[in-house]
């Protein structure tokens, strides 16, 4: 059975992409109303959601939630986790190249 971190990633990752929410406040948003939510609420939820009965039966909710795609992450799924920072994975600007020559 999935446990409550699980769900709560999953419900977040729905909830998401139900609202279109694209910045890291709407993010840490969501994810904050997820986790005051208590465990009752989340299965009812997830059920509604994934066109589940409820109560749901653990091995199905699991296979759903097995097929519930999470995107890309802004940042660490942590309270506190957005940073802020500029995203740097890109190859860098020629102008922020460091200079080869010394």
């Amino acid at each position: 059975m999935a446990d409550r971190s699980t769900k709560e990633q999953k419900l977040v990752a729905l909830m998401v992409g139900d609202l279109g929410a694209d910045t890291e406040p709407e993010v840490a948003s969501i994810e904050e109303e997820v986790r005051a939510l208590p465990d009752e609420e989340v299965d009812k939820t997830l059920a509604g959601r994934l066109d589940l009965p409820y109560p749901v039966d653990a091995e199905v909710l699991d296979r759903a939630l097995s097929r519930v795609e999470e995107p890309e992450r802004l940042s660490e799924r942590r309270p506190g986790g957005f940073t802020g920072a500029p995203d740097m994975s890109h190859e860098p600007r020629p102008s922020e190249r460091q200079s080869e020559e010394i």
